[in-house]
């Protein structure tokens, strides 16, 4: 039996739950960060120097299990690109950035941050590499093959409100947290969020703008398009970490594609007002 970390932060809804049960299944023990480990590994010096708040929470986490056997992270893009986030290494190569930048954490488990692509040889591979069990291995992939998928979305109803206003909620798709969109819910306002669309359809409309986007660009720039299309959402709001230059790179090019009244908010001032990192996922 081996321990597996589980670095949650980085869009883990869209492929975290299907690789734990899987590991689980195979007889592994996964692991999540314990809340003082994260503290102890949050106060880092080395965490300093890494841009994008969740980037530093996620790299926490992996400080936080580095006692464990493996770590398993998320491939965040499908492609290269030298356009906007593609030059920022760690967006463009988590798990590989992320092992030169702490040096001494356990091996890595690289899996992609989405469900959308066929993964059986991928998840056949990753188990024999942990066990050399078979039988095991194939038993554990026929009991869960079927949870391979991404999560199902329906376009979600903006119903007109004649004493509401409905705003656009865009960001990086990793801050997308129910605790983000909670925070900008007021009297008055209806948010409707880039992280209840698909994934896929954001990342086809992006591309309508710029083919040579990385995935998670092409998700925002698509979800500033489709959102700024609809006819019941009045004004879009895209929420920028400061921290990062590739969140400042999005804003200016979301700035000239929104076809909507758009809101410039700031992440470190949002998790200030609200008192607690908004960021979380997992």
């Amino acid at each position: 039996m081996r321990r597996i970390g589980l670095i949650t932060q980085l869009l883990w809804p869209r492929y975290g739950p299907f690789w734990a049960k899987l590991l689980r299944e195979a007889g592994h023990e996964v692991i999540k960060a314990e809340p003082s480990a994260l503290a102890l590994a949050q106060s880092d010096e080395r965490l300093a120097d890494i841009p994008g708040l969740a980037f530093r929470y996620a790299a926490a986490q992996a400080l936080a299990m580095s006692d464990c056997d493996f770590l398993l992270a998320p491939g965040l893009n499908s492609k290269e690109s030298q356009r906007g986030s593609g030059q920022d290494p760690w967006i463009a190569d988590f798990p590989s950035t992320l092992q030169k930048a702490l040096i001494g954490l356990p091996a890595v488990l690289v899996v992609p941050a989405t469900l959308e692509e066929p993964i059986e040889s991928l998840a056949v591979g990753l188990l024999h590499r942990l066990s050399h069990d078979t039988a095991l291995v194939r038993r554990a992939w026929e009991r869960h093959r079927a949870g391979a998928k991404p999560p199902h979305y329906s376009e979600p109803h903006i119903p007109p409100h004649p004493n509401q206003r409905t705003l656009g909620l865009l960001a990086q798709p990793w801050l997308l947290s129910p605790a983000l969109g909670a925070c900008l819910q007021r009297e008055g306002v209806v948010v409707i969020s880039q992280g209840e669309l698909s994934p896929a359809l954001l990342r086809a409309e992006g591309r309508r703008v710029d083919p040579r986007l990385i995935d998670t660009d092409a998700e925002v720039i698509g979800a500033a398009r489709y959102l700024g299309r609809k006819g019941g959402i009045d004004e879009l709001a895209l929420v920028v970490d400061e921290t990062s230059g590739a969140d400042r790179w999005l804003a200016s090019r979301v700035a000239r594609l929104a076809h909507k009244p758009l809101t410039r908010l700031s992440l470190k001032a949002l998790e200030e007002g609200a008192g607690n990192l908004l960021t979380v996922i997992a």
